[in-house]
């Protein structure tokens, strides 16, 4: 039965790993000097070769010639390990295998002596997903563990392993590869394979994997599986569609270049190639989240997942962006986001949302298509016509609301947000409209012993939601801001400031006279 390429190409030594050198030299000399570990933690994205390199340590342990770091590859131990057989190394699948009974076997079965090898070792893979009852039967092996027992764990989350374990384990971070790392590979395989590939198919396939090594070779072998003949660029693109990195990079770029009819196109493509528009939304929100972070300091690019090229893409890529650009972006991203649950209108929805993205500032609604606002100016005959309009465009410049309209139209607000969220509108019901400061952010100020109030309008989502309905009342965009105050009750609200006029009382004679009738005795 023929095998998977990913299956028949894996490394078999510390020697074929591609990619990860800082943890090979660091077990390697681990094993030369004998300084072996009880439980190791080996943490990274998925197709980087964790579970690969668990299974070498495995064969560098038992081997008849170890531990050692060059396993013999043909030692009954080594062999048993490469094929899975071994009854000394045990694979285990936490997503599977998550509960506190399957811990509890092997923390029992783990103090019983190997039955054939040096080592007694476990392999548990998404180590993440076991349950917190799991992780606390687990925790007391590994905090007395037996001599003769090695615990390899793998996650793709680090960050769900509760420190108690992780303050046990020798902990490896495992990388991305490069292209250049991914595309080496894959020519040599290629080869092996007696295919004929073009390096641009190749710089695609590598695109496409995001730094993962199985995913590069699956997808080659997909390729190979197409066609005998040659793989060229343009048959790689077909067949595997525009590569996800690029196709963001590409529309990411033409936003920052204010390009919309490139914009457009690559939104049309997104649903004639078939592709999920949440998930398009949501690569467009880690792309630009991590333009924002590069542009704040290009050195918190250490910290995040990238590549170096696709370190120095980005680090190009910021030049076309500001950070308060960059911040608009992701807020309308976000909108989108949610949006994008009811999948009806998806298309409609994603142009309405991202296509204002591509126009300037100065191309804004305000300004009319057929007659430009300064011909309009210089135009008008009479001088107090054009001070008329030199005042209505420093107020379409400045685009500074006016409070009273804002005031008299509050209850429609509040109407739109109800329908929406209910708690939402009681608790804006009680904020007071204070003022438009410098900035043009809307103040709105809430009694100190609201202040509880205050922190939940505060949040991301009922602020973007607040702004979202505002920006459909009012007819523009206005960010809000919440303060405290003193306890005015009728301090900015509209519903105070417009009381209602005293009813005057009418006497027997008005009634008479009103309706012309008279008086039954």
């Amino acid at each position: 039965m023929p095998i998977a390429l990913y299956r028949k190409w894996r490394p078999q030594t510390f020697e074929e790993v591609v990619g990860q050198e800082h943890i090979v030299i660091t077990l390697q000399n681990s094993l030369r000097y004998n300084h072996i570990g009880h439980a190791y933690l080996f943490a990274g994205p998925r197709g980087t070769g964790k579970t690969t390199i668990a299974r070498i340590l495995a064969k560098a342990l038992n081997c008849v010639q170890g531990p050692t770091p060059t396993p013999c590859l043909k030692c009954e131990s080594c062999v048993e390990i490469a094929e899975g057989r071994s009854i000394d190394v045990i694979e285990i699948d936490a997503a599977s295998n998550r509960g506190i009974d399957e811990i509890r076997d092997i923390r029992e079965k783990a103090r019983l002596l190997p039955v054939r090898d040096r080592y007694k070792v476990y392999i548990i893979d998404e180590v993440h997903m076991l349950t917190n009852e799991a992780f606390n039967a687990l925790l007391k092996i590994l905090e007395e563990p037996p001599e003769h027992v090695v615990f390899i764990m793998a996650t793709t989350e680090p960050q769900k392993v509760p420190l108690t374990i992780l303050s046990r384990c020798q902990r490896f971070d495992f990388r991305r590869l490069t292209r250049d790392e991914v595309i080496k590979q894959l020519a040599k395989i290629a080869e092996k394979e007696g295919a004929k590939i073009s390096e641009g198919a190749l710089r695609l396939i590598a695109i496409q994997s995001q730094g993962s090594m199985r995913d590069a070779i699956s997808l080659l072998e997909q390729l190979l599986v197409y066609s005998d003949q040659e793989i060229t660029e343009e048959l790689a693109r077909n067949l595997l569609g525009l590569p996800t990195y690029e196709f963001t990079y590409n529309f990411a770029k033409a936003l920052g270049e204010y390009n919309i009819l490139e914009g457009y196109s690559l939104l049309q493509q997104i649903f004639q190639m078939g592709k999920n528009p949440q998930q398009f939304a949501k690569e467009l929100l880690q792309h630009f989240r991590n333009l924002l972070l590069l542009k704040a300091d290009e050195r918190i690019g250490n910290l995040l997942s990238l590549t170096q090229e696709e370190f120095e893409e980005l680090m190009q890529e910021t030049k076309l962006y500001t950070i308060k650009r960059l911040q608009d972006i992701i807020d309308q991203l976000l909108i989108l986001e949610n949006r994008l649950r009811d999948l009806t209108n998806a298309p409609l929805v994603m142009e309405m949302i991202l296509l204002p993205l591509f126009m300037k500032e100065e191309t804004a609604e305000t300004q009319p298509i057929s007659q430009p606002l300064t011909q309009a100016v210089s135009s008008s005959p009479k001088g107090e016509e054009k001070t008329e309009e030199k005042d209505k465009k420093e107020e379409i410049v400045t685009g500074k609301p006016n409070i009273d309209e804002i005031i008299d139209k509050w209850p429609q607000l509040l109407a739109k947000i109800k329908r929406r969220k209910i708690s939402l509108e009681a608790m804006l019901r009680e904020a007071r409209i204070i003022e438009i400061d410098q900035d043009g952010k809307l103040i709105l100020g809430l009694p100190k012993n609201f202040s509880f109030l205050k922190e939940r309008l505060e949040e991301r989502p009922n602020r973007l939601l607040i702004e979202e309905e505002f920006k459909k009342v009012y007819g523009f965009p206005i960010q809000v801001k919440f303060i405290t105050i003193e306890d005015n009750p009728t301090l900015g609200n509209p519903e105070k400031e417009n009381p209602k006029k005293e009813e005057k009382t009418l006497s027997t004679d008005d009634v008479k006279n009103m309706f012309k009738g008279k008086l039954i005795e």
